[in-house]
């Protein structure tokens, strides 16, 4: 049988112990480019399980119904928007998921906190020009930071938060109070934890009622001196609204590894703000998450195929 795996953009796959693992009992075939919708089609024409590397590749309607013969999708990552799932059900084609990367976007997310509050990037800036600043920073002990969705990630951040012995406030579209206790965090309406946050960090997934969650009205609701942290999607934020907010100094910044376009256009208004600092949405993208994910999905390969005992088949019951 033979293994595809898509997408392995950074040359990381070629070496990895759990790609030998599965060269143990299948061919394997690793593509590290962009290709073409009809490359794309014509590669896995042969393929019998596809392990595509998070939302790289879209697997469209009719995509799927030209590959109808694929036994397994294994998913990197919990996402699966790329996927039309509807069409992979009609054509019984299984798809596995693996954890996501809480651990890594988590950290992201302090480094966008960090940097913001101990001015970093400025500071780098000026002091490579020549100048030595007198300037200070913010310091992130007795601050409070507003969560908003405390699944994986956001429990990830409230726990690192506490470390850094921050006050840690919560909400979320389906949190409860009882579910935030439990995590020894403090559930708060979201107008609310905006009034209060000195730092607020967005962490839902992007689904209707989450899209635009964040409006020009909840922008007039934050401190003058807040930090908005997007790691989730940008669509989860009315991007113009919050341009305007950063233009007119209405909160202190934002850092967004996120975006409604992707990748950003060089003209987006974005760049040419002071007061954000950008990522190229790698939020996900340490070496730990690399591994991490083709771990597990290789076991669900395995444990598919071998042991005769599907793991993660997310529409297991859609298919029989």
């Amino acid at each position: 049988m033979k293994v595809v795996i898509l997408d392995d953009w950074e040359h990381i796959y070629g070496d990895n112990e759990d790609v030998a693992r599965l060269k143990e009992h299948f061919d394997v075939e690793i593509f590290h480019d962009r290709p073409s919708r009809e490359t794309l089609i014509e590669r896995l024409q042969h393929a019998d399980i596809v392990i595509p590397i998070r939302e790289r590749t879209k697997f469209d309607k009719d995509i799927l119904k030209r590959i109808p013969h694929v036994k397994l999708i294994a998913q990197t990552g919990s996402g699966l928007a790329h996927i039309d799932m509807n069409e992979a059900n009609q054509y019984k084609i299984p798809v596995a998921t693996t954890p996501g990367g809480s651990s890594a976007v988590a950290e992201l997310i302090f480094a966008f906190m960090l940097a913001y509050s101990r001015k970093l990037i400025k500071n780098h800036e000026k002091l490579k020009s020549g100048i030595w600043t007198e300037d200070y920073g913010y310091g992130l002990e007795g601050k409070v930071i507003g969560i908003i969705g405390l699944g994986k990630i956001g429990s990830k951040v409230a726990q690192i938060a506490n470390v850094f012995n921050m006050k840690v406030v919560a909400w979320g579209p389906r949190l409860t109070a009882e579910r935030a206790a439990e995590q020894g965090v403090d559930y708060i309406p979201l107008e609310q934890l905006l009034k209060q946050s000195d730092y607020i960090s967005l962490n839902v997934r992007l689904v209707e009622e989450t899209k635009h969650l964040l409006k020009e009205q909840h922008f007039e609701l934050m401190k003058k001196n807040a930090f908005l942290i997007n790691t989730s999607r940008g669509k989860v934020i009315d991007e113009e609204a919050l341009i305007q907010a950063l233009r007119d100094n209405r909160i202190g910044g934002a850092g967004l590894d996120v975006f409604t376009e992707e990748p950003l256009r060089p003209n987006h208004p974005f760049l040419e703000l002071d007061n954000v600092i950008l990522s190229p949405h790698i939020g996900w993208k340490t070496d730990n998450m690399f591994k991490l994910f083709m771990k597990h999905a290789v076991n669900n390969i395995l444990s598919y195929f071998l042991m005769d005992s599907p793991t993660r088949i997310v529409n297991q019951n859609e298919i029989k």
